[in-house]
């Protein structure tokens, strides 16, 4: 885990993206298969979709500007980080994800920092980070990385508690 490194998403990826995403489809994690499903389906248009969301081209309704990274370690993609350019009411700024098979090794405090990096390049000051509030592991992870506790709030589309974290990234 020395090598850590994110990189947009790229084809020469292609095939260890695919394992990422087929590694959801063995836990049955429906959620995160499915928001990578357009990645088996088709690799190319999927990279011109997430290209196309981190320039600010063609941004779903109700969505905002996103950079995505993928998280690589010896050349194999182990994890994904959205940066979002403005806080998203209960996403925040950054969202992130470690592969099934590469979890509790440490990827998750890793992979924010990095995206912490690459949010304080975008401009972003102050960055905000929710997870769910049964979720363990994410808020170690958000706490490693400096997080603050600022309350909790509801997520009414996913009908779920949430704590809600504040990063200080720019002395202000």
């Amino acid at each position: 885990m020395n090598n850590l490194f994110l990189v947009e998403p790229r084809r020469e990826y292609q095939k260890s993206f695919e394992n990422y995403v087929l590694a959801y489809k063995r836990k049955n994690d429906i959620h995160y298969l499915h928001m990578y499903k357009k990645g088996l389906e088709d690799f190319h248009g999927y990279l011109n979709y997430l290209n196309n969301l981190s320039r600010g081209i063609e941004i779903p309704e109700g969505w905002v500007r996103t950079s995505t990274f993928w998280l690589i370690d010896n050349d194999e993609v182990v994890g994904v980080v959205r940066v979002r350019h403005e806080d998203v009411s209960t996403d925040g700024h950054i969202g992130y994800d470690i592969s099934p098979s590469y979890r509790n090794k440490g990827y998750g405090t890793q992979i924010l920092k990095l995206a912490l990096d690459k949010a304080e390049e975008i401009g972003i000051k102050e960055a905000i980070v929710t997870c769910n509030i049964d979720n363990i592991a994410s808020r170690k992870i958000i706490e490693k990385n400096n997080g603050k506790l600022l309350g909790t709030i509801f997520d009414e589309e996913e009908n779920e508690n949430l704590y809600k974290y504040s990063i200080t990234l720019i002395a202000n």
